[in-house]
């Protein structure tokens, strides 16, 4: 007999094996979107956009950008008292950024680009180590249908994290492409010292 568990939204079952109901996840992910625009109109006047001479491309690693990334994350901005944001001198940008940049990126408490430049390089470096052998061309052409496939799509993912390494080693030691700190100034009589903090 299998256990299960009921669906706090729709009353059915969920089994254990990690499945989700439709319903279910749904509102999780609306009420995580619905925290993230409460924040971001609280907020979200902190940030000034960073603009760059090489186009819409991701910060950090050079791909094409497809969203902005919040540096500090918008999650830490509201547990973190201003003062000491603006002592540190930290200044609040969105980056251009790739999907997979910033689900990497999350919500950690990475305050800085740099921060988040030195995360990113280690995490897709523990991938690349994760790898274990190596195909070469001749061996990857003598397979042949899924397995081919998978090996091929294998190795361009491991090329791509190669190459995001690099652009991301490289962002790192151009330090005239960082944001800069700049101090806040007041708009309509508020300043970030108004703003709520817990």
């Amino acid at each position: 007999m299998s256990e299960y568990l009921h669906c706090q939204v729709c009353v059915s079952k969920l089994w254990y094996n990690g499945v989700l109901c439709n319903r279910l996840e749904d509102s999780m992910v609306s009420r995580a979107q619905k925290e993230r625009n409460r924040l971001s109109k609280i907020y979200g006047k902190r940030y000034k956009r960073h603009f760059m001479s090489e186009g819409y491309y991701c910060f950090y690693c050079g791909d094409p950008a497809d969203c902005l990334d919040h540096c500090p994350p918008l999650s830490i901005v509201e547990d973190t008292d201003p003062k000491k944001l603006r002592e540190k001198k930290i200044p609040h940008v969105l980056l251009p950024c790739c999907h997979e940049c910033n689900t990497a990126l999350g919500d950690r408490y990475l305050l800085t680009v740099e921060d988040r430049l030195l995360y990113l390089e280690s995490f897709y470096d523990a991938f690349l180590k994760k790898q274990k052998g190596f195909w070469t061309q001749s061996q990857v052409d003598s397979l042949e249908g899924i397995l081919k496939e998978y090996i091929r799509h294998h190795m361009d993912k491991v090329n791509r994290y190669t190459h995001k390494i690099r652009n991301i080693q490289l962002r790192t030691i151009r330090y005239e492409t960082h944001p800069v700190y700049e101090e806040p100034t007041e708009t309509g009589g508020e300043s970030w010292d108004d703003e709520p903090f817990k």
